[in-house]
């Protein structure tokens, strides 16, 4: 059975930085994940095959879960240009730099930025209601929600992207920049923060009540805020402060000395 195309290219695009350069970046990698393309593109065409494999050496550089919509625009416009299309090959050169150059700010805030700070705030509620709950392995469901939590949308962006340029061409370039995309950091940054918050409680709580928990979140919470009020002194008079009340009351409550 003859796989797809848009699979195959998809199933080379996680070992994209396998061969990374200081000279290159990313370039090698790429060759080889849109080698697929290039071979069935060129499959009467000895030389012309060997010049686009040449050309697709050259220097790249994108966020690795955000290159999948650059190869599948590089490999559909290759396969224009072995039908005939005399711009083809130069537009998949200059396409697949400048989206890789373009998608790679708003990608590197989101999966990295606010998407990987949110899967291992997850990983450590997670593993604490496990554990909470008397889980044989707290550690196991905390690593697999987290992995999970982070790999799910970065595996669908490569997919999604690889289809997407496969299927839009040059098209596909207007279609990523209409994204919400910093809705989708603000969003993934919000919900850290309170899994964060909610990790911290479940600690606090378990080990000082509820009263306890709440002091704990209360400084937590004046230290984050303060960076809205002015400069740094201000920060720490802010939470020092606002986690001094909270402490002397939760804690009070608590009975803990």
């Amino acid at each position: 059975m003859t796989v797809p195309l848009r699979w195959r290219l998809f199933l080379r695009l996680p070992l994209l930085q396998a061969g990374f350069s200081d000279e290159r970046r990313q370039g090698l990698g790429f060759a080889w994940a849109i080698d697929p393309a290039l071979a069935s593109a060129y499959a009467l065409d000895a030389a012309g095959l060997a010049a686009a494999r040449e050309r697709h050496l050259a220097s790249f550089n994108a966020q690795p879960c955000a290159a999948g919509l650059p190869l599948g625009v590089a490999a559909g416009l290759e396969a224009r240009a072995a039908g005939g299309d005399a711009g083809a090959a130069a537009r998949a050169v200059a396409l697949k730099a400048a989206l890789g150059a373009a998608l790679s700010g708003s990608a590197d805030a989101f999966f990295w930025g606010a998407l990987r700070p949110l899967a291992a705030a997850s990983a450590v509620f997670v593993a604490m209601m496990a554990a909470r709950f008397d889980s044989a392995s707290p550690l196991a469901w905390g690593a697999g929600a987290g992995l999970f939590l982070f790999n799910a949308p970065a595996l669908w962006a490569r997919w999604t992207g690889v289809a997407r340029g496969l299927s839009e061409g040059d098209g596909a370039a207007a279609a990523a920049a209409a994204l919400p995309a910093q809705a989708w950091i603000r969003g993934a940054r919000r919900a850290a923060a309170a899994m964060i918050i909610a990790a911290v409680w479940s600690v606090v709580a378990s080990q000082f009540g509820v009263p306890g928990a709440f002091a704990a979140v209360s400084f937590a919470a004046g230290a984050g805020l303060g960076r809205f009020t002015g400069g740094p002194l201000r920060l720490v008079a802010g939470a020092a402060l606002l986690g001094a009340a909270a402490s002397a009351a939760g804690f009070g409550l608590a009975g803990v000395p």
